[in-house]
Order: structure tokens, then sequence, then C-alpha cells
């Protein structure tokens, strides 16, 4: 097996063990802090899973999932009609509202928003067409992902 199958099985694994964390918390139904300096975050907000910016998007994410791997990137699909999910956690009503209202996701709009590791928003795309390609260009251009990507370089030598 060579590093980066051992990388991807090892993120993966903590991905899951994050997200127990995440919704195990009494404060709050998502505790979004477990995933500081872990993970980097995409909250896609969409009316229902037939929304055709919210089709594209996932047919992306499912084509290049290394991609979503590499970048450390989880995603969260929250839907108004359906159920709304983290990974393959359904996420309880009480999550969702509490989303939509962090995030302030209104009703009947496509929304994505993209967090970085440091908790932050680094972009925002409302009721428009979201590449994949355009959401790991925003990554790839962030410092820490530039370090990540020579760190993983050095290792792979």
């Amino acid at each position: 097996m060579n590093k980066r199958t051992i990388l991807a099985i090892l993120l993966l694994f903590l991905g899951q063990a994050a997200v127990h964390d995440a919704f195990s918390q009494g404060r709050s139904p998502v505790d979004l802090n477990v995933y500081r300096w872990k993970n980097r975050l995409l909250m896609v907000f969409s009316p229902s899973q037939e929304d055709p910016n919210y089709q594209l998007l996932v047919k992306e994410m499912q084509d290049q999932r290394n991609g979503l791997i590499d970048r450390e990137l989880l995603v969260f699909e929250i839907f108004e009609k359906g159920e709304s999910r983290f990974g393959n956690t359904v996420l309880k009503k009480e999550a969702v509202d509490f989303l939509r209202r962090k995030f302030s996701a209104g009703q009947g709009s496509f929304l994505v928003i993209l967090i970085g590791k440091d908790g932050e928003e680094k972009m925002r795309r409302q009721n428009q067409k979201v590449s994949l390609a355009e959401i790991f260009a925003v990554i790839d251009g962030m410092p820490m992902r530039q370090r990540e990507m020579k760190e993983r370089g050095k290792n792979q030598r």
C-alpha cells in the first residue's frame, strides 16, 4: 500500500470519529469546533436533492472523491425536503435548524459555504452554479493548503 492510500484511509477513519464527537455535544446540536485545524467543511444548503445546482455539484464530488480526501474536505448536505446528512450520518432536525440559523441559509435557495480549517468562512455562493473546480481553487490558494502540498511532496520522495 502506498503512502497516499494509507493517508486516505486514515483521513476517512479520523473523519468518522470526528462525526461522532460533533454530534454528541450537549451545548448545541452540532459542534463545528471539533473540525477546526483538522478539516475543511463544505456546507451545501439546497431546497431538495432534485435541485439542478445540487445535482451538478454532487456528480462532481462523486467523480472527484480523491480530491475531497486530499483536501481534507468534509461535506454537509442540508435539505428543506428529505434527509439532510453529513457523510453517512443523518442529521436531526435540531442540527439542520441550527446550521440554517448559523449560516443564514434562507428557505428556497441553493447556498454553498466553504469553511477553512481555521473555522472561518472562505467562500459563499448563493443561487448560482458552483463547480468543484472553483471550490478546489479557493482551497488550493490557501496558505495552509500550500504548506500541506509542499509537505506531502517532500514525504513522497
